[in-house]
């Protein structure tokens, strides 16, 4: 199928499939990779080869040539650019989908903005279930711990105490669809902390999609990856 690229101003570019009528898009968050990787930019390639608009966001610092920190990064920011993306013609819907640190990312967005976000669903592969510290790329060359420290990787200005490094994701608080998937051979972020993610989701009466592949690790193999897709457009689209 053909695509379309279009920048919003502000947020990113936006993937889009042919035609001229309006359709569900999805917003990107990268993971520690960092947003010039390509990555986030392959996973929109596909939603619009699949009929989806798609728009990967950066956040934090990188650039082409590595990635960066991932430090003080305002996730109130995140609804604000989904606004943007609604505004565009095209599109009638907003999805969040992130993937591993865009993963936690996103969970915190639903968390905290809880019922008043631009998202119709949220979706998150491989997530923490919990505040992560900073991502320091010097750090992480260096063989630390990315699990440790104090300092901070997301600030909501005026919601900043849900945020301290440790603290539990509370997902609960999101009201609307979400959609969870994570590899039994994760070698990131340990699998349980999705299936902690989904008790919470379930406790609060807003049980999640939830499919734990097993034997896959923190990126799925070529054969088992075209399923997660698969999956992911069933999800928005009943979203």
């Amino acid at each position: 199928m053909t695509i379309g690229l279009e920048t919003v101003a502000g947020a990113g570019p936006l993937y889009l499939p042919a035609g001229t009528g309006a359709v569900d898009a999805v917003m990107i968050l990268h993971g520690s990779e960092g947003a010039g990787s390509g990555w986030s930019h392959r996973f929109a390639a596909i939603l619009a080869a699949h009929g989806l608009a798609a728009l990967p966001h950066a956040y934090g610092e990188g650039d082409v040539w590595g990635a960066g920190d991932i430090a003080g990064v305002d996730i109130s920011a995140i609804p604000a650019v989904g606004r943007r993306i609604l505004d565009h013609p095209r599109v009638a819907r907003l999805h969040l989908l992130g993937w591993s640190r865009g993963g936690e990312l996103a969970m915190h967005v639903g968390a905290i903005g809880g019922a008043d976000l631009p998202f119709a669903s949220i979706a998150a592969h491989a997530a923490a279930d919990h505040v992560i510290p900073a991502f320091e790329i010097a750090a992480f060359r260096a063989g630390r711990d990315r699990d440790a420290g104090e300092r901070r990787a997301w600030t909501w200005p005026g919601r900043d105490d849900r945020l301290a490094p440790g603290a539990p994701i509370e997902i609960g608080r999101y009201p609307g669809p979400v959609f969870l998937s994570v590899g039994t051979a994760d070698e990131v972020w340990d699998h349980a902390m999705t299936l902690r993610l989904a008790e919470r989701l379930r406790a609060a009466g807003n049980p999640p999609e939830l499919w734990v592949a097993e034997g896959q690790g923190h990126a799925f193999d070529f054969d088992t990856e075209p399923e997660l897709w698969s999956r992911l457009l069933s999800f928005f689209a009943r979203a």
